[in-house]
């Protein structure tokens, strides 16, 4: 049987005073509304918790024991209207949060101890994911918001670009490139090429042989892999060179160099998708990459 919280109250005033005169005053109303809540309780329980006279009140056996479970229901219901109102200003509760492998280099590093410190009550679980596949997870709600390699096809969802990043060149560093301090994409033209496969970050990898043809250079595809950091262990392999983001220089594998590249016209965008009304953690996570990254745009 449910108690109403407002007969509860009442009992526990009557019950902490033991008059009904200064447990009214205590609520805020008057004696005769209490003295119904009272009655309305004792019929409900099948109990009396009181006993009564024209000078004395007090609690009975079942009115003791009433007290401490009263109190102990209205703490937990005042606990749980704190946690509710906590999880609707993003406050509390899980963020599912989906990434693709690009987003682990920096926006990653920099993000979850700054959401960590300013939401605590909130659990982070991250989900690795192709950028192409997060549309579909927001969609089916077993993510609230994406980090991806833009553009995606994402209809009906926001795409906030957070980090704009530069290219560079990743090559064994026993390679005759590998002396140079910079490189330009002629540099690369004719040379082994190791690269993601299209299906895996579609944009990326149509981006980046794109504007290498445009740029003259048509390097030789040697090897495709599933993701970047395989790609990173196959040109420690010696298999050949390929174009990646600044970023992944902080991988600093042993056998391989870095270097930047020099006139492509080209950036690797990592966006925030998220749908047209997020849920407040993931509103409060995009509002902090906004003020990380400077974003101000989203696109729909």
């Amino acid at each position: 049987m449910a108690m109403e919280a407002r007969l509860l109250k009442s009992f526990v005033a009557v019950a902490e005073e033991l008059h009904f005169g200064r447990a009214a005053q205590r609520l805020h109303i008057s004696q005769p509304p209490l003295s119904v809540h009272i009655q309305k309780l004792e019929a409900e329980l099948g109990a009396a918790l009181f006993v009564r006279s024209k000078r004395h009140v007090a609690l009975t056996e079942a009115g003791q024991f009433l007290l401490g479970r009263a109190r102990h229901l209205l703490a937990e219901a005042d606990r749980t209207a704190v946690e509710v109102a906590r999880v609707a200003r993003g406050q509390g509760g899980v963020l599912t949060l989906g990434y693709t492998a690009t987003a682990s280099h920096q926006i990653l590093p920099t993000l979850v101890p700054l959401y960590r410190k300013r939401h605590a009550d909130v659990r982070l679980e991250l989900l690795e994911l192709r950028s192409a596949s997060q549309p579909e997870a927001i969609a089916d709600g077993r993510i609230e918001l994406g980090l991806v390699c833009a553009p995606v096809r994402a209809p009906g969802l926001l795409e906030t670009p957070l980090l704009r990043e530069r290219l560079g060149v990743v090559l064994p560093k026993q390679h005759p490139l590998a002396a140079r301090k910079s490189l330009k994409p002629r540099d690369l033209d004719g040379q082994a090429y190791v690269g993601v496969r299209p299906d895996i970050e579609p944009a990326w990898a149509e981006a980046s042989l794109r504007a290498l043809l445009l740029a003259g250079c048509v390097p030789r595809l040697v090897q495709e892999t599933d993701t970047k950091i395989s790609l990173i262990g196959l040109v420690a392999a010696g298999l050949g060179l390929s174009v990646v983001s600044e970023s992944m220089a902080v991988l600093e594998r042993p056998g391989v160099a870095f270097r930047p590249l020099i006139g492509l016209r080209l950036e690797l965008t990592l966006s925030a998708l998220t749908p047209r009304s997020p849920t407040p953690r993931a509103a409060a996570f995009l509002e902090l990459s906004r003020q990380a990254f400077g974003a101000k745009h989203a696109r729909r």
